[in-house]
C-alpha cells in the first residue's frame, strides 16, 4: 500500500474524491470545477514545455556560440547557471505569500541547515558538471548528434532510479534501455561510415556528452531522493529555493574554473573577433543563461509534481527532439542512420510511457481498493 501512495504522491486528492464522486456537487462554479480537477495536468503540462524549450534553445545556443567562434567551455558553462538572479523577484514573492501559511505537520520535523547546505552543496557541484560536459560535447559534435547521444540518459536514469529509489525493472524500461543503446551504438557506426566528425573530435564529443548523460541522470535522481527523503518541500517556493541554490553553487565551482584555467584572459579578445559581432555574442551567452533557467526550473518541477520515472522521461524528452529543431535552424544534416537513430529514441521513451501509465492505473487502483476496504472495516455491521 505504501508503494501505491508513493506512487500517486502529487496526483492531487480533489482529482482523486472527484474520480470516485462523479455525482458530488461542487462548491464553486463548474468552470472552477472543472480547473480545480485537472490543475494538476496543467502544471505538469506547463512544466514539460518549459523543460522541453529550455533544452532545446540551450543545446542550438550554445552549439551557436561554438561554431560562430566561441572557444570557452567555461564560459559556455558558466552563463548556463549565472541566470538565477532572475529568479530571485520569484522568491521574494513565494516568500511573501507563505508567509501567513506555514503548514505545521505532526512528526514532519524540518532537516537541520547543515544538512540542507550538504544537499545543496553536492546537487550544485554535480549540476555544474552536467554543465561542463554539454558544453564540452557540443563543441566537438554537431546539435544532432549531440542530443541523440544524450538520449542515453534514460537508461542511466532508469539505473540510478533503481539504486536510489528502489524503482522495478520492468520489461518495458528494460525494452527502453535496450533500444537507446543500439540508438547509441548505431550512432557511433554511423560517424564511422559517414566520416560526419573527424575521429579524434567526435571520441571527445561522444564521451563528454555520455558523462553529461551520466552525471545529469544522477542529479535527477538524487534530487527526487532529496525531495522524497530530506527536504520533503510541496510548495513553489521550494521549487525555487532549490533552482537558486543549486545553479549558485554550479556558478561559484565554474567560476573558480574558468579563472584557474586562464580562459578569462581571452574573453575580451573572444567578443572582438566573434564571427557575429560584440552584440550578438552577449544576446547570445544571455540567452543561454535565460533558457537554462528555465530548463532547470521546470525539470525541478517535475521531480515536485510527478511520480519519480515519468519526471526523469519527461525531463529527458527534450533529447530525442532537438534535432528536429536543428534541421530547421541550424540546417544540421540528419539521414541515414541517423534516422534510425532518431526511431529508436522515440521507441524508447514511448515505453517508457507507457510503463508509467501502467504504474498509475495500477497505483490509483490499489488506493481506491484500500480506501473502500477502510470504509468498511469502520462502516456499523
Amino acid at each position: 500500500m505504501e508503494e501505491a501512495q508513493q506512487k500517486l504522491l502529487d496526483i492531487s486528492n480533489q482529482e482523486i474524491f472527484e474520480d470516485e464522486n462523479p455525482n458530488t456537487e461542487s462548491s464553486g462554479s463548474t468552470q472552477h470545477s472543472y480547473f480545480a480537477k485537472h490543475k494538476w495536468w496543467y502544471q505538469v503540462a506547463i512544466f514539460t514545455s518549459f523543460t522541453l524549450i529550455g533544452e532545446v534553445v540551450t543545446s542550438l545556443l550554445v552549439n551557436t556560440y561554438f561554431t560562430k567562434g566561441g572557444k570557452s567551455i567555461w564560459l559556455a558553462s558558466f552563463v548556463q547557471n549565472a541566470g538565477f538572479p532572475i529568479l530571485l523577484p520569484f522568491l521574494c514573492y513565494a516568500s511573501l505569500k507563505n508567509k501567513g501559511h506555514i503548514e505545521v505537520i505532526k512528526g514532519n520535523q524540518e532537516p537541520h541547515i547543515c544538512i540542507i547546505f550538504l544537499v545543496y552543496v553536492v546537487l550544485g557541484v554535480l549540476l555544474g558538471g552536467v554543465s561542463i560536459f554539454n558544453s564540452a560535447g557540443l563543441k566537438y559534435l554537431p546539435v544532432s548528434t549531440y542530443s541523440l547521444t544524450s538520449t542515453t540518459r534514460l537508461g542511466f536514469t532508469a539505473i540510478f532510479s533503481f539504486i536510489l529509489n528502489a524503482r522495478k525493472f520492468t520489461p518495458s524500461i528494460v525494452n527502453s534501455i535496450v533500444l537507446v543503446t543500439a540508438a547509441s551504438i548505431v550512432l557511433v557506426l554511423h560517424n564511422n561510415e559517414s566520416g560526419e566528425t573527424s575521429g579524434g573530435k567526435f571520441v571527445l564529443g561522444f564521451f563528454y556528452t555520455v558523462s553529461g548523460s551520466i552525471t545529469y541522470s544522477l542529479v535527477l535522481t538524487l534530487t527526487q531522493f532529496s525531495y522524497q527523503k530530506i527536504l520533503k518541500g510541496s510548495k513553489f517556493i521550494d521549487i525555487i529555493e532549490m533552482s537558486i541554490y543549486q545553479t549558485l553553487v554550479a556558478s561559484i565551482m565554474i567560476l573558480l574554473g574558468l579563472f584557474a584555467s586562464g580562459d578569462w584572459k581571452n574573453l575580451i579578445m573572444e567578443m572582438e573577433h566573434y564571427n557575429l559581432g560584440k552584440l550578438y555574442y552577449v544576446v547570445i551567452l544571455f540567452f543561454i543563461g535565460i533558457s537554462c533557467q528555465l530548463h532547470v526550473v521546470a525539470s525541478i518541477g517535475l521531480v515536485f509534481k510527478v511520480t519519480p520515472l515519468l519526471s526523469n522521461v519527461l525531463n529527458n524528452l527534450g533529447a530525442p527532439i532537438t534535432p528536429i529543431f536543428a534541421v530547421i535552424i541550424l540546417h544540421d544534416k540528419i539521414k541515414g542512420l541517423k534516422l534510425l537513430v532518431m526511431f529508436l529514441a522515440f521507441w524508447g521513451f514511448a515505453s517508457h510511457i507507457y510503463q508509467q501509465y501502467l504504474n498509475d492505473v495500477e497505483a490509483k487502483e490499489e488506493l481506491i481498493e484500500h480506501k473502500a476496504r477502510d470504509i468498511s472495516e469502520i462502516s456499523p455491521s
